[in-house]
């Protein structure tokens, strides 16, 4: 059994999936785990014949507790407000902070038409992300809260002790669970709750209740329901499941620790709310080049950023071949790009052979961008990503072409295919020029320039490299490697202890480095006649 098997197992036929996003800063490409590990949920489910629902909250109550990367100072003055109070940091679309970065993100915007046909879709549609949206401030204003909230105010003291008893953190008798909206300065991170009676709670907006905003000192009386203020939010979290249902949730590591926020909102919504826990599925984090990424602080690659550099259904892939209880550290280069397009195409493969293993049947359904019960055919002509990259760069060359050359008929699998892989090739060019220069080949002066700087064995094995080459018989990937190693023992080196040497030569004349991409598939796609004019 998979993961999601072990989740899913046990569930009634009504399946209630959540999860959410604080929109507090442009999100990260870390954020992108705990979706679609809860759209692979809901996707099973669905397969199973369960009446499946993957909710997406917005969760723009929360306090503005931090000045988003890249707004400047002129945000200080909407520190402790609700996201949804403060404006649309300048140069994103939204009527609000909490909606502007939302939007961004899930393609979902809350107070606008629905977007101009010219834009271009969210990362939720490019990765098939099917969710039904809600906003908390949405939730709270209806009403629909306003029972639970009732409840917990009135077992305060329970609150109080559960805290107190599982995290540590204790709180004054007469603290009550609920944050209201100060009816002056319209703060929610800086108020204080006292003195329930049924129809209101006392306030005080406190200029020293948080290190991060500054409260106006108004004193006041409000009633807690109606959207006037909100519950802290490991309540708020016991208050979701409460209300929707929820089966299933997951979350990130730090919450689901020993004495974290996960145990005490199970405890809230078991001793307080009388209602079960969702089945938990804890995950660690997903990182690019080893880097903890931060929203607010503008760490990291956006995810937007990713979803467009890569194919829908290879990030899908990324994410979830791994267990989520593992970490993720993709490093978005050249080499690593090329491995994960090899290891999906072969899950590709696999999924559509006759002889399927369930499990890769399983991780296949759930990385495409589109679910559909069909699985269509794999391409067989698919050349390494570092080859595609490398031809894209030579400006007076075009992959079309160039593949036409080599005498290869394309199927429509395989043209759709490496067009997704050349449109790859050409994001990471423009957003990362210097990586992508890795394997950008060298023209033919450049590499004339490059053979005066080898040394005579090396010179002879390119010689060598060239005649064997010449009167290969099958121009393919393994006779070109058999071939090369050939060559160097024809002159004395052995190509395995004194690789370097052998595939230094050949390197350095393709792209004037030391090292480059696995040398047979390389030629095998540059063709017989380029490569005999590289070789000299």
């Amino acid at each position: 059994m998979t993961w999601i098997d072990k989740a899913l197992d046990g569930c009634s036929p009504q399946v209630v999936i959540n999860d959410s996003k604080t929109p507090s800063g442009r999100a990260h490409v870390g954020s992108l785990r705990g979706v679609l590990i809860h759209d692979a949920l809901a996707r099973v489910a669905r397969e199973r014949g369960l009446e499946a629902a993957f909710m997406y909250g917005c969760d723009d109550m929360d306090a503005v507790d931090e000045i988003p990367h890249g707004t400047g100072e002129q945000f200080v003055e909407h520190l402790g407000k609700p996201l949804w109070a403060a404006p649309a940091p300048e140069g994103l679309r939204g009527e609000s902070m909490a909606e502007a970065y939302f939007g961004e993100f899930t393609g979902k915007w809350f107070d606008a038409a629905d977007p101009p046909a010219d834009d271009a879709p969210g990362p939720f549609d490019t990765l098939g992300v099917e969710a039904e949206f809600y906003r908390m401030s949405d939730v709270y204003r209806s009403g629909r809260l306003d029972g639970i909230i009732d409840t917990f105010l009135r077992a305060a003291a329970d609150v109080r002790q559960i805290y107190l008893r599982l995290s540590g953190a204790e709180r004054s008798d007469d603290w009550l669970p609920f944050q209201p909206i100060c009816e002056r300065c319209g703060r929610i991170g800086t108020t204080y709750a006292t003195d329930y009676d049924g129809e209101s709670v006392a306030y005080e907006c406190r200029p020293d209740l948080v290190g991060w905003a500054e409260g106006c000192g108004h004193r006041g009386l409000i009633s807690p329901f109606g959207g006037n203020g909100k519950l802290p939010w490991k309540l708020e979290w016991a208050a979701k499941w409460k209300l929707f249902g929820v089966s299933i949730e997951g979350a990130g590591k730090d919450h689901m620790a020993a004495s974290g926020s996960h145990e005490v909102s199970s405890a809230l919504a078991r001793q307080v709310l009388g209602c079960p826990v969702p089945v938990p599925v804890p995950y660690e984090f997903f990182t690019l080049g080893g880097v903890k990424m931060s929203s607010s602080r503008g760490i990291g690659m956006t995810s937007s950023d990713l979803v467009e550099m890569l194919p829908p259904q290879l990030l899908r892939y990324l994410v979830l071949r791994t267990q989520p209880r593992r970490s993720i550290n993709f490093d978005l280069d050249v080499p690593s790009l090329t491995k994960a397009f090899v290891e999906y195409e072969r899950l590709w493969r696999s999924a559509a052979g006759s002889d399927v293993r369930p499990n890769d049947s399983q991780l296949y359904s759930v990385t495409r961008a589109s679910p559909a019960a069909d699985v269509p055919l794999a391409p067989e002509f698919s050349p390494p990503f570092d080859s595609v990259l490398s031809l894209a760069q030579q400006p007076h060359r075009q992959l079309a072409e160039h593949v036409s050359s080599l005498g290869v008929e394309l199927s429509d699998a395989d043209s759709e295919w490496l067009a997704r892989k050349e449109a790859t090739a050409r994001r990471l060019m423009a957003s990362s020029p210097d990586l992508a220069g890795v394997v950008k080949m060298l023209d033919a002066s450049e590499a004339a320039q490059q053979r005066g700087g080898l040394d005579e064995r090396q010179r002879n094995f390119l010689e060598h490299c060239s005649q064997r080459l010449k009167n290969l018989p099958e121009w393919d990937s393994g006779a070109i490697q058999d071939a090369l190693f050939e060559a160097a023992r024809d002159v004395g080196i052995d190509p395995r202890s004194d690789a370097a040497v052998v595939f230094g030569a050949l390197y350095r004349v393709l792209f004037g480095s030391e090292t480059g991409p696995r040398a047979g598939s390389y030629l095998a796609f540059l063709g017989r006649h380029e490569t005999l004019t590289r070789l000299g």
